[in-house]
């Protein structure tokens, strides 16, 4: 009978235990913002080879919701973000994603882009993001 009670309790002590590691996980996953993405800074966004610029999308939600981009003229967006990969007189756009070069992809091809919008003052009037998924 003794062995039933602590066994009882020695399994009320493991549940509880057991809340307590789902609540901290759960603490430190909103706290440190689990999933949402890596902070921008320029060395992430550099990182490429011309072809693929693999840290963009993680940190391209932070570039648009902590550096403001709007109102900056033409030179500071180059100085924030590097020579884009196509430009025009009132846009530049960044690739973020592009799988459209490799040929031994099983699903279409994928385009992400950052465009950057400028008025006739060079200054930036908005951002955009702009995704296409070519058909099957």
């Amino acid at each position: 009978m003794a062995l039933v009670v602590l066994l009882c309790n020695l399994s009320v002590m493991i549940k509880k235990f057991s809340l307590q590691i789902f609540v901290l996980t759960t603490a430190i996953a909103v706290i440190t913002g689990c999933g949402s993405g890596s902070k921008f800074d320029r060395q992430k966004w550099s990182y490429g080879d011309g072809l693929d610029y693999p840290l963009r999308n993680d940190i391209l939600n932070d570039l648009l919701q902590n550096h403001h981009i709007k109102g900056l003229n033409y030179r500071q967006v180059i100085d924030s973000l590097g020579s884009p990969q196509r430009r025009d007189s009132l846009k530049f756009s960044y690739q973020i994603l592009d799988n459209s070069y490799d040929f031994a992809r099983k699903s279409p091809a994928h385009r992400k882009s950052l465009i950057v919008y400028f008025s006739k003052d060079s200054v930036v009037t908005r951002t955009e993001v702009y995704e296409h998924t070519d058909k099957k």
